[in-house]
């Protein structure tokens, strides 16, 4: 039987530290954005006008004793600190591991940065303009996003992208313009869910569950030919398995969500029923969790599927 991976290459090891600083920056991000999907959730986002400090104080009293200052000011700090580690990975891995990882690696580390300095500028601008729908979706869309790059370049810093090879007997290709477009459409259901909840719109709501059905239909095309075609490449089963469990319990949500929704949508009332407010914010954050999974499955194919070169498969690509 012919293995699909390559042996590990020596340097291997040295890059344990910035994977876990990866990961660590996905444990960050996912708080954030369920600190963020509680904060729409309750109508909290205005709880401090100005920014970036909240009522011009680093930690104010309202953010330990109200719930809406606890929930909106602790989002912001979540996502500082999420910022700062993902500078911090950056800088390690342009200085600290210059000419030893790969350059899309490190370019991944940046454009990650970009994103969430971007996400934070527009989040800021949001709240300074009482959080209009179009920088608010746009906020939230940014945040899955962000989690899907990390996502990308943990995998990027692991073992298995650089010994994974070529398989033998599939076509270059294989499997790839699928996988991109589940990636595609569950950034379209993002930005729908996202335009719904800020603005309230009925036809957003009602168009992004229906678009759910679609997301649904392709992702598990996707998995089944990843599965079928590419079974033999390490992680590709186990991303499907999770990308089919996430995608029922998804829809299954989806529709509680449908029923429990205060129709005044993001109004500060939901305060009052923090139970229904963190059903629909468990939506959000299992919306992004499939970002992560089908984008990550996505670059699974990618590298499974490449075009075999010379030399030792899966090092030099990883390593110059």
């Amino acid at each position: 039987m012919t293995s699909t991976t390559a042996s590990p290459s020596p340097a291997a090891s040295s890059l344990r530290g910035p994977f876990r600083l990866a990961v660590g920056v996905m444990v960050a991000m996912a708080a954030t954005v369920l600190k963020g999907a509680l904060t729409t959730s309750t109508g909290s986002g205005m709880a401090y006008p100005d920014w970036p400090l909240s009522n011009g104080q680093v930690m104010p009293e309202t953010s330990y004793t109200t719930v809406a200052g606890f929930l909106e000011h602790f989002h912001r700090l979540a996502a500082a600190t999420t910022g700062l580690l993902a500078l911090a990975l950056a800088l390690w891995l342009q200085f600290g591991f210059a000419g030893r990882v790969a350059g899309r690696a490190l370019a991944t580390a940046w454009i990650g940065g970009c994103l969430i300095l971007a996400q934070g500028i527009i989040g800021g601008v949001g709240v300074l303009k009482n959080t209009p729908v179009l920088t608010s979706a746009t906020h939230g869309t940014l945040a899955q996003l962000v989690f899907a790059t990390f996502a990308l370049l943990a995998y990027q810093l692991t073992d298995r992208y650089r010994t994974t090879v070529p398989l033998p007997g599939v076509a270059p290709g294989t499997g790839r313009r699928i996988a991109v477009a589940a990636v595609v459409l569950m950034v379209v259901q993002t930005v729908l869910g996202a335009i719904g909840r800020h603005a309230n719109s009925g036809h957003a709501i009602w168009t992004h569950a229906g678009h759910a059905l679609v997301v649904f239909f392709v992702a598990t095309i996707a998995t089944a030919m990843a599965v079928g075609k590419l079974g033999a490449a390490p992680g590709i089963r186990t991303l499907s398995r999770w990308i089919v469990t996430l995608l029922m319990t998804q829809i299954a949500l989806g529709f509680v969500v449908l029923a429990v929704r205060n129709p005044k949508g993001k109004s500060e009332d939901n305060v009052d029923n923090l139970g229904v407010a963190f059903t629909i914010s468990m939506h959000v954050v299992i919306g992004a969790a499939l970002t992560v999974l089908l984008a990550t499955l996505a670059a699974h194919v990618f590298r499974s599927t490449r075009r075999a070169g010379g030399g030792a498969p899966g090092v030099e690509e990883a390593f110059r």
